[in-house]
């Protein structure tokens, strides 16, 4: 496995020493020399290869499907691509997908995510799969790293596909949600939150401007944006007085959403991390250290002891008894999903697909408020500006569109008593729920996991405030920048001029969703087996530092946080961008190719992007056009990995696809993105079993279904 000597920074492993990366992917795992595994004794293969490199060996999906085992591959380009990439691969991935386009500052180069963001993605969904394909009538599921990491930027895809409108680039601290990203302060960084009125309302409290809450300029975080200068000039020495932690403490204090720019050796010393028992100690043949030890909360994990072997260093258990466990048809199940924005929609939006029946649970108030949100102005494409003008502008949002296709939706008061009742129905005769509030919403509407579980014994429950269940940070308000903040992201994120940036694409909402569907999977597996239902808490803030492990095993072994790279891999392969006369391209290469590569570059201002592409994997490197979310889907790889849904609103819309293949194809979206109210009353007839008079006395009484208040009355008015 080349991760285990693998570099994360720009220090070089010592000559017998384990990769940080290494050990976070390995703790607790067997290892066995591939002569003592026959491929017949596993339920499910993981492999890295793509199917050429299979043919003719034992673990080709063809060969496996004889004896009943099942394959997950998991490569840079897809299981049928030549080759199936490098872990060095991850620039040209994350540049092939798009974003980056988009994602860094004027006259600079575009700036990628730091790690190995898309390799983590693809194996959180790779390890979903490994749940969920002998639930399948399939033989081979493939997840790309490409496919993987464009349902991770969908945010900017959602947008882009649907109002066709190029956007400029918002660099560190995004203009619409001002303050915003990370901001100097006098011991590190803070990410200010500013998306919701409450906190500019709090931060003007804080600043001691109290007089800005309801200046009609400010207030309006669209407007704020013309006034940058003037805040910056009265915010930035209330930061440089006070401490990451002194500030995070005023948030923990009140409404605000704030966050430190937490790094590795601050989580080794978090009281909260500690609290919930997220980091533990590792055994490695090279001594201990403390890694992630757990991706969420639930009975049993994490599982002990955390140990990574020496190689070849484990004996097989190989018994000669079938298999016993039957697993029910995914087509069978029932998720319900009480959730908004991104981090909870993303987990019906990659498992409906795939046959899992998802409905989607609203009110009156709160609905989802991605209904309404728009990245700029209405937010229409061109053509449907006037869908602002009545209830139509709630169904034709690019963002909620994209990450609720081919679910059902019910609209339900589930503060009533009622409307309560109703729900527990539909609990009844589901296999689970995921809801993304905050951790004392669910108790409070009297739907703790005691209740549900009296209703549905086998009910599963998965839970994901931003930071957990309980813990001190438990009651924090948190969304994608401060979640990216205080889980390890930020920190490394940025050119390597700056010190700490905050993304604009919200990647801790799909990091969440990607553990909570396995959170999901694992506990309806347990439910099966045992025939007890679970709940699981599962916090983004521990999701995200789970894609920055390496981090903190290296903090705690060498005591030091990890180095900053910027556009840069680390290890033996040089990486970086160059211009051309069109477009930027990401080039990477091995180091012995450094003054080969240099000439091109130095060259490149004259050439097209084709053109250098061309001459950089003549000279033996490889290269990726950087194009952005308005071009990169009119071109390959990305125009086949889109799918066009009609929409009874908008017309057909263009989303990122499934990021699976299963058995070679792609599944599509089942239907588009429900309206508001549309399954309601078949929901509760077909599923909660209630009869045409009991769902039309709930609708009279207003305890079901409803209609949304004119756009105008919320205060959206575009000119």
């Amino acid at each position: 496995d080349p991760a285990r000597k693998q570099q994360v920074d720009d220090l070089e492993l010592l000559p017998n020493e384990l990769s940080p990366l290494f050990i976070h992917l390995n703790a607790a795992k067997l290892n066995i020399a591939p002569s003592e595994v026959d491929p017949a004794w596993a339920d499910v293969v993981l492999s890295s290869d793509v199917l050429d490199d299979l043919t003719d060996t034992p673990w080709h999906p063809d060969v496996l499907a004889t004896h009943d085992t099942r394959l997950v591959t998991t490569t840079a380009w897809g299981a049928d691509a030549e080759h199936p990439g490098t872990i060095a691969d991850e620039l040209l991935v994350q540049t092939a997908s798009g974003f980056l386009g988009f994602n860094g500052d004027d006259d600079s180069p575009p700036l990628r995510l730091p790690g190995w963001q898309s390799q983590y993605v693809a194996g959180g969904l790779a390890a979903a799969m490994v749940q969920l394909i002998r639930r399948l009538p399939v033989n081979h599921i493939d997840v790309s790293w490409l496919g993987a990491l464009l349902t991770a930027t969908e945010l900017c895809y959602g947008d882009a596909l649907h109002c066709q409108r190029v956007r400029d680039r918002v660099g560190p601290h995004p203009p619409t949600a001002f303050p915003s990203g990370a901001i100097k302060c006098k011991d590190g960084h803070f990410a200010p939150g500013s998306i919701r009125p409450v906190d500019w309302e709090m931060q003007c409290l804080f600043y001691g401007i109290p007089e800005w809450v309801d200046d009609p300029e400010l207030r309006d975080r669209l407007k704020r944006q013309e006034h940058i200068s003037k805040i910056w000039e009265k915010i930035s020495p209330w930061y440089l007085a006070r401490g990451k932690r002194e500030i995070f403490e005023l948030a923990l204090s009140s409404p605000w959403a704030g966050g430190m720019i937490m790094t590795p050796l601050d989580a080794l010393s978090d009281e909260h991390l500690e609290a919930r028992g997220y980091l533990g100690e590792v055994l490695t043949p090279q001594g201990k250290a403390v890694a992630p030890v757990r991706p969420f909360k639930a009975p049993g994990l994490p599982i002990t002891p955390q140990a990574v072997s020496e190689m070849g260093a484990d004996q097989l258990d190989v018994t000669d008894s079938p298999r016993s466990v039957e697993l029910r048809p995914f087509s069978d199940m029932r998720l319900l999903e009480m959730t908004i924005s991104w981090a909870g929609p993303y987990v019906g939006n990659i498992l409906a697909p795939l046959g899992i029946e998802v409905i989607k649970i609203e009110s009156l108030s709160p609905f989802d408020g991605f209904r309404t949100q728009r990245p700029y102005d209405h937010g229409m494409r061109p053509g449907q500006e006037h869908l602002v003008e009545d209830n139509r502008f709630y169904e034709a949002g690019g963002l909620f569109n994209a990450v609720n296709k081919g679910k059902k939706d019910c609209v339900i008061n589930i503060a009533s008593e009622e409307g309560r009742n109703a729900f527990l129905k539909l609990v009844e005769n589901s296999d689970g729920l995921v809801a993304n509030f905050s951790a004392h919403v669910l108790p409070q509407l009297g739907l703790d996991f005691e209740t549900l579980k009296q209703v549905n014994p086998k009910f599963v429950v998965v839970r994901m405030p931003a930071f957990g269940v309980d813990g001190p940070y438990s009651d924090a308000v948190g969304y994608g920048s401060i979640i990216e903040a205080m889980g390890g992201i930020a920190h490394r994120q940025g050119y390597e001029h700056e010190e700490a940036r905050v993304s604009n694409i919200y990647f801790p909402d799909p990091t969440a969703g990607v553990h909570a569907a396995n959170a999901f999977l694992a506990g309806v597996y347990s439910a099966d087996q045992s025939g007890s239902g679970m709940e699981i808490d599962l916090s983004q803030h521990e999701a995200m530092w789970q894609h920055s492990g390496e981090a903190i095993v290296l903090a705690s072994t060498q005591k030091r946080n990890i180095g900053r790279l910027g556009n840069r891999e680390p290890g033996g392969t040089l990486s970086t961008f160059a211009a051309t006369r069109d477009n930027w391209v990401a080039i990477t290469a091995p180091r012995a190719l450094t003054g080969v590569i240099e000439a091109l570059i130095e060259g490149s201002a004259g050439k097209t992007s084709e053109e250098l592409v061309s001459a950089v994997k003549l000279a033996g490197g490889n290269a990726q056009v950087c194009l952005d979310p308005w071009s990169a889907p009119l071109k390959q790889p990305l125009s086949s990995l889109l799918d066009v849904v009609d929409h009874p609103v908008t017309g057909p819309m263009r989303h990122v696809g499934s990021p699976f293949t299963l058995d070679g194809k792609r599944p599509v979206p089942k239907a588009h993105a429900p309206l508001f109210d549309q399954d309601t009353d078949e929901v509760l007839s077909r599923v909660g079993h209630l009869s045409v008079d009991e769902i039309a006395e709930l609708r009279r009484a207003g305890h079901i279904g409803g209609e949304l208040p004119p756009p105008a009355s919320l205060g959206f008015i575009y000119d």
